[in-house]
Parts: structure tokens; sequence; C-alpha cells
């Protein structure tokens, strides 16, 4: 029987915006020692999917190691695949961003290392039918998806190996399955098992050729597996046992078997991803059904049959579920389509902007699986921070740029209208209709976006964490991360609070007089006497520095409806903004009730000192950005963050009193379940006691200013 042909690929990454010493640590516990293992082993010959991210990082901190790589590529032992630079889902993007995230990626790669690659790492295995017209004229031959994509397309185990041809509009691309056992067998059972796997790919599916693809992470930075793979010499062996194994196992490249095997067949593949991100793609609730009914199939004996008649949704769904992602997501798209527009209006290319965009597409931060993902803020605020400093790069270029200026447009595309009011330093983001709020406030001189708050929202694994179904790691038995399941702090039961609104700004809430506390507003089980918090607003007027909003909404007391019109407006100034009510009693009677208006702001962390909330009242009360927070008679308060050089100021005259409470998530990571700082939420009450047809106007202005 001929050798089983036997493709090793590595996909190693880390986000944009990640932290330095992630970077340093991935490094020096998993890329560096599997390079050296693998420099160590002449005969083992894998493929290499490194994003940009890492090789801008390996430049900056340790160039040599690249000269260790291109040893290992002129050896012929490294075949360099190719990727959107920046790790994108490229079927999200616009179609010259894509094509741009791949060429950037070919350019670096034949420039480094003197090859120009043929296959290309799809992130997040994410596959749509269109590829194959995007990827036309690329120089890209293949690219590597999971074995259940083929299922899904009608295929069973035995027919999915070596690899398929497909096409659309007459473009072709190759697609190789990668096996699932692989992946979960691979460091964690013995080398030997993996051994009897392959053989029984070989002897009893009569295999041509099988694929591993994977995270480069599994080898020394995911729970456990450093010891393991390393120290106690996992991937030596491993490697050993490939070269004892040669008389049957052939370990060669895809692109070398390629170019000498003939396809397995044809095949037409739906949109899909690997099938755990399909099921974190869907919607709470329907995600635990879908876990149900998995659990019915295999209890009454028929999932391993239907199992490929199973899947859940598709990353699309990403941005339906968590509407911070569809928000980051389309201002993603505003700002290439504002980059567009220059180099068409200019016939100039704009590389600075280009390179600042793509950035900002880098997937981690759109969406959550096991990892942090959009629940983790510094990679939403590098989304932000890069997609700021392509709009400042832009802007440069425009002739006479005015002080002010606003815009009315559909940014995210829901089909109702957003305004924009922008000046120099200040851009705010109004949804009229989501409660007339500010969505977005970005102080552009530092390029930060101080709203960037996540909800609190419902996961289905917290339902493990309700009814303590986690438990710690055994010591020296690294298992895969699907199967992990603890915790990094206790008490986090006590933690799953959720919210039935985004974290916006300038959210209006009416309550009774006597029951405002911080512990309903925290837990938020109060019932809203308004129709103000989430209802549409009219957009009754705007101009360069300024845009006006009403509401004609109603009050619910006394089991009476009672109208309510609100006048809403905001306005930029020099150093910051004003927002301005005006509140009339259009019902014939009085109402004493009190209208909380909610602002959510972050300055990313809590744990330092150099971030702190000052709250004017009584002189001046310094408290942390993660304290609990419940004053009277305060006048305002005040951001200040020594990291960023950075205070925001906010004077509200006339409230009774101001609460505050960190926004903190409970969500999944690497290395178990982690309570994660979102924002903080401030409270500002008006006590408001109107006769009939009588108005009240309040003011709140935001200064922002360097330290």
């Amino acid at each position: 029987m001929d050798r089983l042909g036997f493709h090793f690929v590595i996909h190693c990454h880390q986000p944009v915006g990640n932290f330095e010493s992630v970077f340093g640590q991935a490094y020096e516990r998993s890329y560096k020692p599997f390079i050296e293992t693998v420099m160590r082993h002449p005969a083992i010959m894998i493929g290499l999917h490194i994003s940009g991210p890492i090789w801008d990082w390996i430049d900056a901190h340790e160039p040599r190691f690249m000269s260790v790589i291109e040893r290992l590529v002129e050896r012929g032992q490294i075949e360099m695949i190719s990727g959107g630079y920046y790790e994108p889902i490229l079927e999200v993007l616009a179609t010259r961003d894509a094509i741009g995230q791949v060429e950037m990626m070919n350019g670096f790669l034949r420039k480094r290392f003197g090859q120009a690659p043929r296959g290309i790492w799809l992130t997040e295995r994410v596959w749509d039918p269109s590829l194959p017209v995007l990827l036309a004229g690329l120089g890209i031959k293949y690219t590597t998806v999971d074995d259940t994509h083929f299922y899904y397309a009608g295929l069973e185990e035995k027919d999915a190996h070596g690899y398929f041809m497909t096409e659309r509009a007459g473009h072709a691309l190759s697609i190789f399955p990668i096996q699932k056992k692989l992946r979960y067998a691979i460091p964690f059972k013995e080398p030997t098992q993996v051994m009897d796997l392959l053989k029984y790919y070989r002897d009893t599916l009569h295999f041509d050729s099988v694929t591993y693809a994977d995270d480069g992470e599994k080898f020394g930075l995911w729970p456990g597996t450093y010891d393991w793979v390393f120290r106690d010499g996992w991937l030596e062996r491993f490697f050993t046992e490939i070269e004892k194994n040669a008389d049957w196992l052939d370990i060669t490249t895809q692109a070398g078997y390629l170019s000498s095997h003939r396809p397995t067949g044809r095949v037409y593949i739906p949109s899909a991803a690997y099938e755990e991100l399909l099921e974190w793609a869907l919607p709470t609730g329907i995600a635990q059904h879908f876990k149900d009914f998995e659990a019915l199939l295999d209890t009454a004996g028929f999932w391993a049959s239907y199992k490929s008649f199973v899947r859940g949704g598709f990353w699309d769904n990403f941005l339906v579920k968590y509407p911070e992602s569809n928000w980051m997501h389309k201002r993603m798209l505003s700002v290439s389509a504002m980059i567009a527009d220059m180099e068409a209006g200019t016939g100039v290319r704009l590389e600075d902007a280009r390179i600042e965009l793509f950035k900002s597409q880098s997937n981690c931060a759109y969406w959550h699986g096991l990892f942090g993902g959009v629940y983790l803020n510094y990679l939403r605020h590098a989304v932000y921070e890069h997609l700021l400093r392509a709009e400042e790069l832009v802007d440069a270029r425009r002739p006479g740029v005015r002080s002010a200026s606003c815009l009315v447009q559909d940014i995210d595309l829901d089909g109702m209208q957003e305004v924009v009011l922008k000046n120099r330093h200040l851009s705010l983001y109004v949804a009229p209709s989501s409660g007339g709020a500010v969505v977005e406030m970005d102080v552009r001189d530092h390029h930060f976006n101080a709203t960037n708050v996540m909800a609190r929202r419902k996961e289905t694994y917290h339902m493990l964490i309700r009814e303590n179904r986690v438990q710690p790691q055994a010591a020296n038995a690294p298992v895969t991360i699907h199967n992990l399941v603890t915790v990094k702090e206790s008490g986090l039961d006590q933690k799953l609070v959720y919210d039935w609104h985004a974290r916006y700004n300038f959210v209006e809430h009416f309550l009774p007089l006597d029951q405002v506390d911080l512990e309903m507003l925290y837990r938020t089980p109060y019932i809203d006497l308004g129709d103000f918090t989430i209802e549409p607003f009219t957009l009754a007027g705007h101009r360069d520095d300024a845009v006006s909003l009403v509401r004609d909404g109603h009050l619910t007391v006394g089991g009476e409806r009672l109208p309510l019109r609100m006048e809403k407006d905001y306005r930029l100034i020099e150093s910051g903004m004003e927002a301005g009510y005006r509140l009339m009693n259009a019902s014939g009677r009085q109402i004493d009730v009190a209208m909380l208006v909610e602002m959510n702001l972050s300055l990313l962390g809590t744990d330092d000192l150099r971030r702190l909330a000052i709250i004017s009242a009584h002189g001046k009360e310094v408290k942390g950005m993660a304290d609990y927070i419940s004053c009277r008679n305060a006048t305002g308060f005040e951001l200040t963050d020594e990291w960023q050089k950075l205070r925001i100021g906010i004077a509200a005259p006339g409230t009774s009193s101001l609460f505050a409470y960190p926004v903190e998530t409970i969500s999944s990571s690497e290395s178990g379940f982690e309570r994660t700082y979102q924002g903080t939420c401030f409270m500002l009450v008006y006590e408001l006691s109107l006769v009939p047809g009588a108005a009240r106007a309040v003011s709140i202005s935001v200064d922002v200013r360097d330290i």
C-alpha cells in the first residue's frame, strides 16, 4: 500500500491590541521552542502561517528569529502560507480590503522569505462559496478547512481526504480537509496514539493523505501545554515517531502534494466554519436548544449517523448577537469607504490610512467563543484607535477642513439614520432611533473612544457557573480548551447580572422618587416608568456643530399613562460637548419622578491609581473606576487617565444624587471563566416636580482636556 501523506500545518496569531507581554510569552513558550524543535528534525516538513501582528512584533523584538525561519524555508522544511495580513475574516470586508490584506501578506512573504505562497489560511476557517472569485489573480491555489465543512456538503468521513476541487464563476480552488480527530488528539494524546490514528486513516479508511491544521498556541501557550509539549518532550517524541514510521508515513507540504497528486474529487461547500464556532454564533437561547438537540440525538443513537445535517449559525451572526461588534464592523466599513472615496477623488493611494484600516480589521475583537474576543475592552479599543487614526490621515488630506461638520447617514446599516457631529477634537455618533443616545464619543486627539462599553449579556456557558459545574484543571494532564471548564475566581455566580439595553450615553430612565437605589440600579430589576430609553426620537434639526431631537413619550404613574415631551440637544464646543434637555408635562396631572441620565464611560482599566473618578461633592472625593458610588448633591465628576494624559470632566448642575458602578461581564477565556471590566456606569439623578404644562431644563457638559 502507498504511504499516507501527512500535512502538518501550524497557524499562529495574536490580535492587534494584545498586550506586549502576551506576545512575548507566546514567543518564548510556543513559537520559539516549536521552531527550534523543527530545526532539530530535518525530515519534518510543515506548513506555517504566522499572522501580521506577530510578524510585526518579531521584526521589532526578535529579528533573529526571522533568520531561523529563513533557514528552514531554504532547507525545504517550511512552506509559508498566506492569509489576510492582520487576520481579518475576509468575507465580511469590502472586496478591495480583502484583496489588499492578502496582497500585503503575499508581498511580505515573497520579500522576506523568497517564497511565493500558494496556500492561504482562512481566519477561523470561515468559508464562503465566493472565495474562489475573491482569490482569483492572487496566486493562491489552495486553502484548508475542517472536515465538517465537507460533511455539510454531503460527504462522509471515508470521503474526506487528500484535496478537492471547487470553483465559482470559472475560478478554481483546491481545498484540503482538516481531520477533527487529529485536531483533538494533537498534542493531547501520546505520540504513539496519534500514530495509531494515522494508521487508521491509512489502513482502514484507505486515505491518500490527511491534514492536521490548528493553532500553534496549542503547543506551549494553552493551559498546561508548555510542560507537556516541551519540558516533557511531547513534540520531540512526536517528530521522532514520524521519522521512525517513514516507511508508511510521508510528512509533506500541501503545495508539494498538490503538484504530484490528483484531486480526490469535486466539492461545493456551503458557508461554514468549524462546528464549535457555528454553535457560538447562535443567539444564546437558541444555542442552548441546539445543545439540547445534539444531546437528544446522541442519547437516541442518531448523532453519529446524522450529525452532518445538524449545524449552527455562521460567523456573520455575531454581528446580530453582539450589537457592539456590529457597530465596530459598520464603522470599519464606513472608514474603508471614506478612504476609497478620497483615493478616487485625488488619484493618490493612501497607504498609511489603509494600513491603519487593515489593523482595525483584526478579527478577534468582533466575536466571542472560547477566548475573550469582543468582551476584551483593550481589543475593542485597538479597533477604534486604528479607525480614528485612519480617519485622521484622510482628514489631513482634505482641503479646507471646517472646524465642525455634521453628517446624517445610516452608519450601521439598520435602515435608520445616525447623526455624526465632528470637530477637530471630538466626534459624536448619535442614534435617534435608539433613544436619541450617543453611541460613540471619540476623543480624536487621543484616538480614543471614551464610550466603548459592552453590555452585560447572558451566555450559554453561564449555566455551568450557576449550577457549579466547573472544576479545577488536573495537574499534568493538559486537555483541549474545548473541554476545559474552570473559573479564575470564586463568587462569579453573584456577578451574573444582565442588561436590558445597550450601554450607550445620555440614556434616560424614570423611576419613583423613593425607589432610586444603587443595588437596584446595578442589578437592573426596576421597571422604568418612561418610554424613552430605547424608543425612537425624531430628528428635529441639525447644523455643523449641533443636533436637536424630540420625543413625545409617556410616563406610567399610578397606572395612568401621562404624556411627556422631551427635547434633547447635543452641541459640540471647543473643549468638548453639551447635552441639553427640556422636559414638558403635557398631561393634566402633576408629575413627581426621578429622571436618571445614564452615562457609560471607560478608561480601559480599574486596577491602577492613575485611572480615577473624582466626584464633585463636599469637596472632591477620589474613587477608583471599579468602585460602587452613592453620593448626594454631586455637581458632576471627572475621569483622569494619566496613562493617556487625558481628563474628561462632566458638569451636571441640579442633580440630587450620583450613582456609579463598574460594568463587568462574565466571559469565557482560554484559561477559564473570568470577570472582565467593560466600563463604569454613572447615573445622574434629577428630581422632577412638574405641574401641568410646566417645563424643566437640564444641562450636562462634557469637558475633554489633556493632562
